[in-house]
């Protein structure tokens, strides 16, 4: 009887001192075996922004990191302080395993931590019947957020092929690059995610005279002028057809997207002639046309780069540099947001670059970047300007962001932006009478590739 009530006071006296320990609440067998991380920081009044980080414990595969990575150039040369929050609160012991000095230590729970690279975290519950491993790590970033890596691609064609003109667009899910070769015009095609396999096709009805640079996508179709100003349309891209009622086409200046906002459908601008005046006019999607104001004398019809923006739920479109009817070079910028009448966004005469044709633009990183043109002495550049204020002014991009010097200048690239944010630059020629370069370079400001 004795020995039973020895045995029933040993055992109020294990649970009273869990019930001090634990704050006087009962505590299931499952929480005294709990050794998981709650919550977890580091700190250092040396390492500015260390205490503000975020660190998601991910339970399953023991992991601890922190998803938005600290700015690139972040130095962790110096221990720093680790503060951990246990489900239960309590945990009989705690081993460290950091990777920078590769030894196991016993630690308190309080003593600095050399976190310049991972450290492992070995955790025993209270009961001592458990025992988790966490894996740590401290995410810097390792590149320079807004430079750009360039990269030459493999040749898109088989090398030895001579290519008389090239234009690359992406449609339904392919890029299609239509190829003016020794024999004629040929298609090639590659799914958007690959850009490495083409495969050739024939087209139907392609004009041999058509106006490449200006091949344009509206309303689900491809339309295409030539230089005797016949407009062309293709619903596959392969087989292409007259269209009909058409006023005799100068340029495509490109498509103005459609406006929800303010219910307007997509508007195919263009310019056309009549008796020798060349006017603005715009396609609807009931293929109606309407003419606009009569074209400036200074606007291009050749050699232009153009990109579409919306702006105040207004779509616009923009072009830059080119030759004019005059055969004279040009380095202003023009805006439209009906297609009918155009505006001068700089200054005849502006001397933010160089007059140039075949300049390659596109809309990215919520700016407008231009790259490469031929000049006026028939010399090709590989300068990259942007312009932050749509159009209006333009400046050279800084050191982190240009071409390399393996990079032959060129004009009258193809110059698209893919949906991972990589800039594509394809073909091209270093003078206006040689011939496409087979090439296909790759870059992205890499900020717009990290990781959320």
């Amino acid at each position: 009887m004795k020995k039973n009530k020895c045995l029933l006071w040993i055992a109020g006296c294990i649970v009273t001192a869990l019930s001090s320990c634990l704050g006087d609440v009962t505590v299931s067998e499952w929480n005294l075996s709990n050794c998981q991380i709650q919550s977890f920081a580091l700190s250092n009044d040396s390492i500015e922004g260390l205490s503000d980080v975020v660190f998601t414990i991910d339970q399953v595969n023991g992991l601890i990191f922190n998803r938005d990575s600290m700015p690139y150039g972040t130095v962790i040369d110096r221990k720093v302080v680790c503060t951990v929050e246990f489900v239960l609160g309590y945990v009989s012991s705690i081993k460290i395993y950091p990777e920078a000095t590769q030894e196991s230590i016993e630690w308190n729970g309080s003593d600095s931590i050399d976190f310049s690279a991972p450290v492992r975290f070995i955790i025993e519950s209270y009961d001592k019947k458990e025992i988790k491993t966490y894996l740590a790590s401290l995410n810097v970033h390792q590149q320079k957020p807004d430079s750009v890596e360039w990269v030459r691609c493999s040749s898109p064609l088989p090398e030895g092929k001579t290519i008389r003109d090239q234009k690359v667009i992406a449609w339904n899910g392919d890029y299609l690059m239509y190829v003016k070769e020794s024999s004629g015009i040929v298609l090639y095609r590659s799914p958007v995610t690959d850009a490495v396999t083409w495969s050739p096709e024939s087209p139907e009805g392609f004009p041999q005279s058509g106006v490449l640079s200006q091949l344009t996508e509206y309303n689900g179709k491809l339309y295409l002028p030539s230089s005797d100003g016949v407009l062309y349309q293709s619903s596959d891209g392969l087989t292409w057809d007259i269209v009909g009622s058409t006023p005799s086409i100068v340029a495509l200046l490109g498509t103005l997207p459609a406006a929800e906002q303010v219910e307007r459908s997509a508007i195919l601008t263009a310019i056309v002639k009549d008796d020798n005046v060349l006017s603005f006019a715009a396609m609807d999607t009931a293929m109606q046309w309407q003419t606009g104001v009569e074209t400036p004398s200074v606007f291009p019809v050749t050699g232009f780069g153009s990109a579409s923006y919306v702006s105040g739920y207004y779509p616009h479109r923009m072009v830059v540099a080119g030759k004019d009817r005059n055969g004279q070079l040009s380095n202003m910028a023009w805006d439209t947001m009906n297609g009918l009448s155009w505006v001068s966004l700089t200054e005849e005469g502006t001397s933010y670059f160089e007059q140039k044709e075949g300049v390659m633009v596109a809309s990215y990183d919520d700016c407008f970047y231009m790259i490469g043109g031929i000049n006026a002495s028939n010399e090709a550049t590989r300068d990259m300007y942007v312009s932050y204020d749509k159009g209006i002014s333009w400046v050279l991009t800084d050191s982190a962001k240009i071409l390399p010097e393996t990079f032959q200048p060129r004009g009258y690239a193809s110059f698209l932006v893919d949906e991972a944010q990589y800039m594509l630059l394809f073909g091209g020629k270093e003078k206006t009478n040689t011939d496409m370069l087979n090439e296909l370079w790759r870059g992205r400001i890499n900020r717009l590739g990290f990781k959320e």
